[in-house]
């Protein structure tokens, strides 16, 4: 219950992890990394709530979320700076994933080449053809999806 009313209060945060490339110094990306700020509790790890975001569906509309504001936070970077989103396993199976990126693109006018999507190697395991089809359309956005901590699933 904690969890959806900080949904509904908007107490969760975005940070942004710069990438940047070592021969030049410039940054070149800005990695969405998810807080919840919560009234009781100060300041939450993803560790700690994003398993039950998971186990209990929360995770459409937190992921929406953190698109969406990614998406818009971005538009203030320079131009060259793309912006990546972490994507949970729960979100990918998700019949409705292409057309929520889509429609983010669409209303924040994010050029499509400035994200980058982040799964993780357990969706490219689950070699079915709906994850397949997924990953074609979104790469047919013009986005890049990027394989996030390989190895360690």
């Amino acid at each position: 219950m904690d969890l959806r009313g900080g949904i509904k209060l908007g107490q969760f945060e975005l940070y942004y992890q710069p990438l940047v490339r070592l021969d030049t110094g410039r940054v070149v990306s800005g990695e969405a990394l998810m807080r919840w700020r919560h009234p009781e509790h100060g300041l939450i790890s993803p560790a700690q709530f994003i398993p039950l975001a998971e186990e209990t569906g929360a995770i459409e509309a937190l992921g929406e979320w953190a698109l969406q504001q990614a998406c818009r936070d971005a538009l203030n970077w320079p131009d060259h700076v793309r912006v990546s989103v972490n994507l949970s396993p729960v979100q990918f199976r998700g019949a409705g994933l292409v057309d929520i990126v889509k429609a983010v693109l669409a209303t924040s006018e994010l050029d499509a080449r400035r994200l980058e999507l982040e799964i993780t190697e357990s969706v490219l395991l689950q070699n079915n053809a709906v994850n397949l089809e997924a990953l074609h359309q979104l790469r047919a956005l013009g986005l890049t999806v990027a394989l996030d901590d390989f190895g360690t699933g």
